[in-house]
């Protein structure tokens, strides 16, 4: 039996940046990793970075490029990236009609430099850099490995792979992710509600062109003849070429009538796609705590839906501090990492609530045709600039706000929908039967 002072499981944004963090700071760390490359990204994945237009998490990071890094300025750590980026300068929410929509931010403001740039940036350029630093920092790193078992023993925790190996560890990292195993297997998610499964299928798509394209934009598109219904997508820029988009439809058969026959297929002319990925997602509501027998979770490993490359890295980092001072302290256990669980249950599960972002995820989808349609050409001022997903759906409500009375004139069906829209409905529309989706990012 191998043994080390740290354990990480999950070679992604979170389980490198707490692997490098702990090793750089003298402690004998393992590196636990299904893929044989930590920098190929397989799953689908938007590569946006959340820059600080308001709190994410209580932090307000933000991207130097001077000095190339991800900055953290209240956590106080950052993060290198020498790889490609591409700024965008909007979030648009566009109409079934193709024509109106309701802004988030200021693009042309954004666009000149007197606002707030976004980035999305080449997330295997990210996970290259932080492996790299994982190794010069002596991370042992098993590769190809699957963590299909997990114990507290008398020593710290036992972790055993379906590849044979068995390794113990004063404390381990859990950051397997949003489909976390070890969440599963240590009984962590006997104290969470189940709430749905989610699938999401993207394409990178070349040869797009349309007006005010450094955005990402989401609406609805609605196939009559063909049976579909409403085809909701998202779509964003793409590091790799100028002219290409990230962009989330759901399926082969809705990308088709997206690009050819909807009201948006004139962005769509010539147009190769140059990757597919996709993604499964299973929503859990929030653990109580992120720690179970020695096991410390980061990431998405026991939070709702994605916590973003952003809050990856910050999670990561905090947990590997922890271990660090922990083990320095001579706190072998929960006590030790104390200062983890305490920041992490202040800035994720006191700070947002996973109903807010449910209710981003499906308020559009409540609407008619028709309904949306009118919604968005009557919301004509430009909202507060915000990628922040627990934040959307409130910063969209405060812009209906002012054309309450004139909605109940015009529209007393949508004015109704709006008045009983809730965050309990919003949990309701997510049936754990129904494979709805989302974009991932």
């Amino acid at each position: 039996m191998t043994k080390y002072d740290l354990i990480v499981v999950g070679g992604g944004t979170s389980g490198l940046e707490a692997a490098k963090t702990a090793a750089q700071n003298g402690l004998r760390v393992a590196l636990v990793e299904r893929k044989s490359d930590p920098a190929e990204v397989l799953r689908s994945c938007a590569q946006m970075f959340l820059m600080n237009m308001d709190s994410f998490y209580n932090e307000r990071m933000y991207f130097s490029k001077e000095q190339k890094r991800w900055i953290f300025p209240v956590s106080n750590f950052s993060v290198g990236y020498s790889g490609p980026y591409r700024e965008f300068y909007a979030c648009h929410f566009i109409a079934p009609n193709a024509q109106d929509r309701i802004e988030i931010g200021d693009y042309e403001a954004n666009a000149s430099g007197s606002g707030v740039a976004a980035v999305v940036f080449n997330k295997g350029a990210l996970l290259g850099g932080l492996y790299e630093e994982c190794t010069r920092a002596g991370v042992t790193c098993y590769f190809e490995r699957n963590a299909t078992f997990a114990s507290r023993g008398s020593g710290g925790v036992q972790i055993k792979t379906a590849e044979g190996d068995t390794l113990e560890g004063t404390f381990c990292i859990a950051a397997d992710g949003i489909n976390s195993r070890l969440a599963r297997i240590t009984g962590l998610n006997k104290q969470r509600r189940f709430l749905f499964t989610a699938g999401s299928v993207s394409y990178y798509v070349a040869g797009v062109q349309f007006d005010r394209s450094e955005m990402i934009c989401m609406g609805n598109a609605y196939d009559h003849k063909g049976g579909l219904g409403a085809v909701h997508f998202c779509m964003l820029p793409s590091v790799y070429r100028e002219d290409e988009y990230w962009l989330y439809i759901g399926g082969d058969e809705k990308l088709d009538y997206f690009t050819k026959k909807s009201r948006f297929s004139h962005w769509f002319n010539n147009i190769e796609v140059t990757h597919k990925r996709c993604a499964v997602i299973n929503g859990w509501s929030p653990a109580a705590e992120p720690f179970k027998d020695n096991i410390i979770f980061a990431g998405d490993s026991c939070w709702f839906a994605e916590a973003e490359n952003t809050g990856a890295l910050m999670s990561g980092h905090r947990a590997a501090s922890a271990v660090c001072e922990a083990l320095h302290k001579g706190q072998p256990d929960r006590a030790g990492v104390m200062s983890y669980i305490s920041w992490w249950k202040r800035n994720w599960a006191e700070t947002h609530d996973y109903r807010d972002f449910l209710c981003y995820a499906v308020f559009f989808r409540i609407f008619t045709e028709d309904e949306l349609n009118y919604l968005h050409r009557i919301i004509t001022q430009k909202l507060f600039w915000s990628l922040n997903p627990f934040n959307l759906y409130g910063h969209i409500m405060r812009g209906v706000q002012p054309h309450l009375d004139r909605i109940r004139r015009e529209q007393p069906g949508l004015a109704h929908k709006l008045a009983k829209f809730t965050p309990a409905q919003a949990v309701a529309l997510m049936k754990p039967s129904t494979r709805a989706g989302f974009p991932a990012y």
